[in-house]
């Protein structure tokens, strides 16, 4: 495997959590480095500060991949008159790249939103809170010798395509005769170089959302047994995925038990809650990462008479009682899973890859609220 750059590795994180995913007011990307920068060792971490920042020095880091954006404000100067801009010049001191994908990872399937209902134990049949983006489908026909369909197939598969509302590897087979003329300077895996040849192939087709394109063209390209695959892709109009921040699913379960699940689930010391009454039983929760106060009429919509999510405030809280929805204020510090979760997925992409990375766990970092 050739030298792996931040490049190679912003292409997997854009395929899982796509920019276009991302809100208008929301700066992830990349803050800090180049694309063209060699990766030996990433730290994956929620936020950049100067734990942080010592912590990645002292662990030789060459990339940190962080949910909250490193530069929410913008810069007019970049001096050490303040400590944030201290740490942003340690930053390119270091020669650390910093890369972020935050309200893109909220919103993408099996990210953010997915890990905190997954922590909480909420069954897999759930609802989107909020839809903020619908994306077209695409569906692509490759054709394929007879004999290679099915290594050709399971490579699509396994590169995302063939995934239709709750069915997997969903696909459709046509028999037909391709005809083709090798050329001159050609290496062709069927016939002879200025001979028409016929070959039994089959036609293959797959939906597979339009983030995942080039990812699904290169798995054809490399199991394929042909120089030059011939395949067609199309934009459907009748098809589209959705994809939002939050979830919603039935949980069955009391206030108060929420309130052991929540601190359970994510090691808390303490919470904030409101509720008419702890013994109320919830058949419908939903959880919202982050600050997610203002959507909590979109949560009641799907159902939820119980509404999880951090920096509530005084004013929300009173307007949630007086809607009807029961709340547990749980901290902004529960994202912190996407050190654990993202860490896990970085690891996958090693092995699809051929990495040869170091993935590094952010382990100084802390919740700044304390309880007593």
């Amino acid at each position: 495997m050739s030298t792996v750059t931040v490049e190679d590795i912003v292409r997997r994180i854009d395929e899982f959590a796509p920019p276009v995913l991302a809100e208008d007011w929301d700066p992830i990307g990349l803050s800090f480095g180049s694309l063209t920068q060699p990766v030996k060792k990433i730290m994956i971490a929620l936020d950049i500060d100067a734990d942080t920042i010592q912590e990645a020095k002292e662990q030789q880091i060459d990339l940190i991949f962080t949910h909250h954006p490193a530069i929410f404000r913008s810069q007019k100067t970049l001096n050490a008159m303040d400590q944030r801009r201290k740490e942003y010049i340690e930053l390119i001191q270091a020669g650390i790249a910093v890369y972020s994908a935050h309200t893109n990872i909220d919103a993408a399937e099996n990210g953010m939103s997915d890990w905190l209902a997954d922590q909480l134990g909420f069954p897999k049949e759930r609802q989107i809170v909020y839809t903020s983006y619908q994306m077209p489908y695409k569906k692509i026909a490759v054709y394929v010798p007879k004999e290679n369909a099915d290594q050709v197939r399971k490579a699509m598969h396994k590169a995302g395509a063939g995934e239709v509302g709750q069915y997997k590897d969903v696909s459709y087979h046509l028999d037909g005769w391709g005809r083709f003329t090798p050329q001159p300077g050609s290496d062709p895996a069927e016939g002879q170089i200025n001979q028409e040849t016929v070959v039994e192939e089959v036609r293959i087709e797959m939906m597979f959302p339009a983030t995942i394109q080039q990812t699904v063209i290169s798995a054809i390209q490399s199991s394929h047994p042909y120089e030059e695959p011939v395949f067609d892709v199309f934009t459907l109009e009748n098809a589209q995925k959705a994809f939002g921040y939050g979830r919603a699913a039935e949980v069955n379960q009391t206030t108060e038990e929420m309130i052991h699940t929540v601190k359970r689930a994510f090691k808390l010391d303490g919470l904030k809650y409101g509720s008419v009454s702890t013994k109320k039983v919830h058949h419908k929760a939903a959880v919202f990462g982050g600050a997610g106060e203002k959507y909590y009429l979109d949560a009641k919509k799907q159902g939820a008479t119980l509404f999880i999510t951090g920096d509530i405030s005084y004013h929300g809280a009173q307007d949630m009682l007086r809607d009807g929805i029961a709340f547990i204020d749980a901290g902004h510090y529960i994202e912190s899973i996407f050190v654990e979760k993202m860490a896990e997925v970085m690891n996958q992409w090693k092995q699809e890859e051929g990495w040869t990375v170091e993935v590094y766990q952010a382990q100084a970092q802390k919740d700044v609220f304390k309880f007593s």
